[in-house]
């Protein structure tokens, strides 16, 4: 039997060899779908160049000598919003100076300064506070801030500010784990859960084809069923409900963890300093969000309200403990729960990155020790003050780390007040900050679906001012919506309300001219001189004028300056040579300061261009040129 099976069984296969011909093909059939890729990627560059994402561009301003955050970088990430959030205009030099002293700030939208105007920012406080104490260095502070992106976007772009030559990293992120873009819970999230596989996905995306591909299959913003349009924090949460420790939150925690340690690696790698920041939130003043599972005595809610009589009672301690464990049990996730912060000392420990106390701060500040509204304007979002504070802890943390080994003048560090006043925000600014906390409060999450109100179709301005900020609260301008208020102060003679708009714009756009010239015109009216001539220097520095040139050559010719008068009479005719009333008033400063032939020679230019000009013959005359 074993032998007949034996004989009927087949001959054992061979091993198939190719020849070379055959591996030839096998290569060919492999590689032509890559090199069918490579072909549409050449075309792809070609007739869509607008198409790339790249974190930096080339500033409007500048020819070249400044670069920018790229206003639509944040596509990468977002693939379903039609109107995504974008990074804040803040030029920095192309080539970076001999001693330049760079920052870059990365974050979400606390670190973008929402809901403030962009004078708002921590960044900028905190770059104030470092041109203090570094004057010999060019320090630049550039706040590449995102709302409703998280970790995933600040990893993605990490490479790209490496590139830029930092000499320190600054970084505030973590309340978007959940709801940010990719985040666990997020509908911005396109290629499922795994870190890795959304890591590929971010690196795919520099393809021209891919992102081509992903527009056409992208959808617009979501709507809420009575077809308003939601905001973006009603669109980005997909699974609205988070229990603590369950499968989504623990998600959460590890892929903060994982993208926060390779996002800090990359600086570290290069011994770049990494300054992160603790997440502080509304503990005391902002109940837990709106879900039904928030609701009951051992829930979020009961534990809110134990928190609150505990407080009321004096108990400040138990407070403290019960506001904390009832923001980590609320299971709607727009606040970072308290083991983010561990993972933040953890990831600094393990890089060498430097631990910023921004939780601590706020809370050795707040009544209690728990946080409120003294700091913050509703659940994350912190105030002016809130932000001024952030800037001193931050700038704290770099001083203890010795500022990159910079030398430092800490004697020319201003008080906190004057960092505070030099924010330059204006009861305007605040009217924006309320129309928008308004528009987000009146929504879910803060109210449930069911009791929600359009805040923006509902209320009614009250004057120019309150129309103007709404409108910029809405998206109108805010660089029109401060010059039309200007304007609007001048026209009522409340000159002094008008020059704090200007100085607004002059603080935000200081490569600008023109605000410091109607700064400077609105200080005048007020009868400001000194801070009116200061203004128009910078203002001459920036890019010369004959408006600036005339006013500060009667300015100093008044104080009987006649060098520097003349000089200025003559830039002006330099900019301009056809101006009639500067020729006479270069011509009078020429016999004022006993240069008779120069004001001949002027005054002669002035009757060839304007005879009947007034006061000419007689000054004629008395130049000895008279008829």
């Amino acid at each position: 039997m074993f032998r007949r099976s034996c004989l009927n069984a087949p001959p054992l296969s061979t091993p198939h060899v190719r020849t070379p011909k055959q591996w030839v093909f096998l290569g060919i059939t492999l590689l032509t779908p890559l090199l069918l890729f490579g072909v549409a990627e050449v075309i792809a560059r070609v007739v869509w160049p607008e198409g790339a994402l790249p974190m930096f561009v080339e500033s409007p301003i500048g020819n070249g000598q400044y670069l920018v955050a790229n206003r639509g970088v944040a596509r990468r990430w977002f693939a379903r919003e039609r109107v995504p959030p974008a990074p804040m205009p803040e030029p920095f030099a192309a080539q970076k100076p001999a001693r330049g002293f760079r920052v870059f700030v990365l974050g979400e939208s606390s670190t973008a300064g929402f809901p403030y105007p962009r004078n708002g920012t921590f960044s900028r406080v905190l770059r104030d506070m470092l041109r203090d104490v570094l004057p010999d260095d060019s320090v630049e502070v550039v706040n590449l801030g995102i709302a409703a992106t998280n970790t995933y976007a600040l990893a993605d772009i990490a490479r790209e500010v490496l590139a830029q030559s930092p000499d320190a990293v600054v970084i505030y992120a973590g309340h978007n784990e959940y709801y940010g873009a990719l985040g666990a819970a997020s509908t911005e999230n396109v290629v499922g859960s795994s870190p890795a596989i959304k890591r590929v996905y971010l690196w795919l995306l520099r393809s021209r084809v891919v992102l081509a591909l992903r527009r056409l299959l992208q959808g617009g913003a979501p709507s809420t069923p009575e077809g308003e349009t939601a905001t973006l924090m009603e669109s980005l949460a997909g699974n609205r409900d988070i229990p603590l420790d369950g499968e989504i939150y623990r998600r959460g925690v590890r892929q903060f963890e994982s993208n926060l340690f390779r996002l800090v690696r990359v600086f570290r790698n290069e011994e770049v300093p990494v300054f992160i920041g603790s997440l502080a939130s509304n503990l005391r003043d902002q109940p837990p969000l709106a879900a039904r599972a928030n609701r009951g005595p051992e829930r979020a809610e009961g534990t809110f309200i134990n928190a609150r009589r505990a407080l009321a009672m004096g108990d400040a301690t138990l407070a403290q403990l019960l506001f904390t464990r009832a923001r980590d049990l609320d299971v709607v996730r727009f606040r970072a729960p308290t083991e983010f912060n561990l993972v933040v000392d953890r990831v600094a420990k393990q890089t060498g990155a430097h631990y910023v106390p921004i939780a601590e701060a706020a809370a050795r500040e707040a009544p209690g020790g728990v946080p409120g509204n003294e700091f913050f304007l509703e659940h994350v979002h912190p105030n002016r003050r809130g932000y001024a504070t952030m800037a001193r802890v931050f700038f704290e943390g770099m001083r203890d780390a010795g500022f990159a080994g910079r030398t430092a003048r800490l004697e020319r560090l201003r008080t906190p007040e004057d960092y505070y006043a030099s924010m330059e925000l204006t009861a305007f600014d605040e009217r924006i900050v309320r129309h928008t906390v308004r528009t987000l409060t009146t929504r879910w999450p803060f109210v449930s679906p069911t009791r929600r109100n359009d805040y923006r179709r509902s209320y009614t301005p009250t004057d120019l001012f309150d129309s103007l900020a709404f409108g910029v609260s809405g998206g109108a301008s805010w660089e029109n919506g401060k010059l039309r208020l200007a304007e609007d102060y001048e026209r009522r003679g409340q000159f002094g309300l008008a020059a704090a708009e200007y100085r607004g714009l002059v603080r935000d756009a200081p490569f600008f001219e023109e605000p410091l010239r109607l700064l400077a015109r609105m200080l005048l009216a007020a009868g400001n001189e000194k801070e009116a001539e200061s203004a128009l220097e910078r203002a001459l520095r920036l890019r010369p004028s004959t408006s600036a040139a005339n006013t500060l050559a009667t300015l100093a010719l008044r104080r009987r300056e006649l060098p520097r008068g003349i000089a200025l009479l003559r830039l002006s005719l330099s900019l301009q040579p056809n101006q009639p009333e500067v020729l006479h008033q270069l011509s009078l400063a020429y016999g004022l300061a006993g240069d008779m032939a120069n004001a001949r020679a002027t005054a002669l230019q002035l009757r060839q261009l304007a005879p009947g000009f007034p006061g000419l013959a007689q000054w004629l005359q008395s130049l000895g040129l008279g008829r």
